[in-house]
């Protein structure tokens, strides 16, 4: 039988993401699980008009960190009290975050929203989760939008 104690599912607070957490929640629920939810956030170096370069902030980031953990916090609310829910805040690149994590953790499943872009959308915007579904060492679920 398939043991599924940790679950990893980030989230981006997107419609999407919140359906994927849902699922996760659900899962864990199921298995007796512990639920991770992660947020990445992004890296902030890209320019600001007449300020420089946006990493020169550090309060910026700060307070990104601080509003990801009140969406994390906001968002393991809604679920089961019983449910064993942990958040994580993470900086970087968000399929090498999602995929640290898991290992860290040591993940048995990683659940995650797909917008489920094809063609020149998937191209131009690339896609998280398809490469966390090809460089995950654990099993990966994607649950598209309901949209």
């Amino acid at each position: 039988m398939v043991q599924i104690r940790r679950i990893v599912c980030p989230t981006d607070f997107s419609p999407t993401a919140r359906h994927a957490c849902d699922y996760a929640a659900e899962l864990a629920r199921s298995f007796g699980a512990e639920l991770v939810l992660l947020h990445v956030i992004p890296e902030l170096n890209y320019p600001t008009r007449s300020f420089g370069m946006a990493v020169a902030f550090p309060h910026l980031r700060e307070e990104l960190h601080q509003r990801s953990r009140d969406e994390l916090a906001a968002e393991a609310k809604r679920f089961d009290p019983s449910l064993k829910v942990v958040t994580e805040v993470r900086d970087g690149i968000s399929h090498e975050q999602v995929l640290d994590c898991a290992k860290a953790r040591q993940a048995d499943l990683i659940v995650m929203g797909t917008h489920g872009h094809t063609g020149l959308a998937h191209m131009v915007l690339g896609s998280t989760a398809e490469r966390v579904v090809r460089m995950a060492d654990c099993p990966v679920m994607t649950v598209r939008s309901k949209s």
